[in-house]
């Protein structure tokens, strides 16, 4: 009987001395296995949104971008803002809307990846913000002023071929300012275009 403690040490002496006797080696990195930084021309991204609508409401907007792939899931950019509009009820009241915009959106999911299984695109968050010159309709004389419209939301990029995909984004406008061209529009949908 007392033969058992003695054995039982002995075995987990053993296997600690075992354990202890492992040497950590450092191996060679693998070349092939590094991924390579991606040149700058493949992060920078070129698009926008563009919108139009014909009838007793002329509405034209241009608002292309260029942005900068930060990392895999993040990309940022900014851009130049012009919309023209027609309004036939009132007695064809026009006006131009200009200024600019940056946004940020992070990929939540990448579906554009060889390995996806649903078959659908990049799901991502996104924010946007306007900054654009507006007439103050309600003075006499007419003066402009420059507004905020701030932007969150989230979308879908979808890629066609190559570097050409198409993005849908259903946004939210969270300043809601009166002279803005989105006030009491919530949700926005913004239909967009990248290469």
């Amino acid at each position: 009987m007392t033969k058992k403690p003695f054995v039982l040490i002995f075995i987990l002496l053993a296997f600690s001395f075992a354990t202890f006797c492992q040497v950590e080696e450092k191996l060679p990195r693998d070349e092939a296995g590094r991924k390579e930084k991606e040149p700058i021309e493949r992060r920078v991204v070129f698009g926008g949104d563009i919108g139009l609508s014909f009838g007793s409401i002329t509405y034209i907007k241009l608002a292309p971008v260029v942005g900068y792939r930060l990392t895999e899931r993040w990309t940022a950019g900014l851009g130049p803002i012009y919309i023209y509009q027609k309004v036939k009820l009132y007695n064809n009241w026009e006006t131009s809307i200009y200024g600019g915009k940056t946004y940020v959106s992070f990929t939540v999911y990448q579906g554009s990846q060889s390995q996806n299984r649903f078959g659908i695109g990049d799901i991502m968050l996104h924010v946007e913000n306007e900054v654009v010159n507006v007439e103050k309709y309600d003075e006499d004389p007419i003066t402009r002023i420059w507004i905020d419209n701030l932007l969150l939301g989230g979308g879908m990029y979808q890629p066609i071929g190559g570097r050409f995909g198409v993005s849908v984004f259903v946004l939210w406008d969270v300043t809601q300012n009166p002279y803005s061209t989105y006030y009491r529009q919530n949700p926005i949908f913004k239909f967009g275009l990248n290469f």
